[in-house]
Parts: structure tokens; C-alpha cells; sequence
């Protein structure tokens, strides 16, 4: 079993009963526990963030400038024993599954982004005109020939070319 006086929680409520009325923010909770190291820092955050919501600690203020300070309640959450753990741990998981279960027979889900895109496109895709070098994509209508565009009324002007001329 893991030795409770090592983790930031144990050290944090440790630092707040030796000190009654201390408001300090969690950045100097963290140079008073000898942290160092952003990971490190980042793990004292979310356990004065969980002390917080233990009521525990009070926050004051926002971010980082926030000050915390003892509340004088005791832990309303202590820790559990493996046996309790894993017994929570299947109670969660078993009413994730039914909240799953649950939203599937509630009706069809909506449709994600790559429906409604795909439904853009095809709408799409029958307005746009066809490129002229005749590279369809999707469902876009292929590219009219000559014969096609003279008979809707087009006209075509002929060019000659440079090697046409000399001849």
C-alpha cells in the first residue's frame, strides 16, 4: 500500500492544519511543498481543486491568483480500500452502459458532421458547374462536349494555330 504522507493531498491539508488562517494561492502551496516542475505543479493544482470540491479548502478569487484557505470541515471524502474502489468502479460502469443503452432506443441520434457535409455536398454538387478540363468529383454533372454547347446555342471561334499558319 502507498505510504498517504507522500501525496499532495495528505501534504496540502498537512500545510493548512499547521498554519490556521492561511490564505495562499496554489502556486505557494506549491513552493511550500517543494514541488518543481510543471507536471508536478499541475498535480497540486488539481488536488487543491479537489479539496475545494471536498469542502475542505475554500477558494477565493479566480485563476491562479485565487487564494485558498481552510474551511475547518473535515474530509467529507475519504479514501477507499481497493474493495470499495473497485465496487464503485463497477456501479460507474454499469450505469454508463445503461445511460448508452438508454440513448440508443431514445430515438435516432443526430447526424454528424460528415452527414451533413456529405449532404452539402450532393446539393452542391448539382448546382456547380462542371470544370472545363472535365475532372468530375462526387456527384457533379460531367463536362458538355462541343456538339452540346453549339446545339444550346454557344458559338466556338477556331484559332489557328502557329504551326497552321506557316503551312
Amino acid at each position: 500500500m502507498k505510504d498517504r504522507s507522500k501525496r499532495y493531498a495528505a501534504r496540502s491539508r498537512a500545510l493548512f492544519e499547521a498554519n490556521p488562517g492561511l490564505q495562499i494561492t496554489g502556486i505557494h502551496v506549491a513552493d511550500q511543498l517543494g514541488v518543481v516542475g510543471y507536471i508536478e505543479r499541475g498535480k497540486v493544482r488539481r488536488t487543491l481543486r479537489d479539496l475545494v470540491d471536498a469542502g475542505y479548502l475554500r477558494k477565493l478569487g479566480d485563476g491562479r491568483a485565487g487564494l485558498y484557505e481552510r474551511t475547518g470541515a473535515r474530509m467529507q471524502r475519504l479514501p477507499m480500500t481497493p474493495e470499495e474502489r473497485k465496487a464503485r468502479d463497477s456501479q460507474l460502469t454499469k450505469e454508463y452502459r445503461e445511460r448508452t443503452r438508454a440513448a440508443g432506443e431514445a430515438g435516432p441520434r443526430a447526424p454528424d458532421k460528415m452527414t451533413i457535409n456529405r449532404a452539402r455536398l450532393d446539393l452542391l454538387a448539382d448546382l456547380a458547374p462542371a470544370k472545363p478540363w472535365g475532372k468530375e468529383k462526387g456527384r457533379q454533372r460531367p463536362a458538355e462536349t462541343v456538339e452540346q454547347f453549339q446545339a444550346r446555342g454557344g458559338q466556338v471561334q477556331r484559332l489557328t494555330a502557329s504551326w497552321e499558319q506557316a503551312a
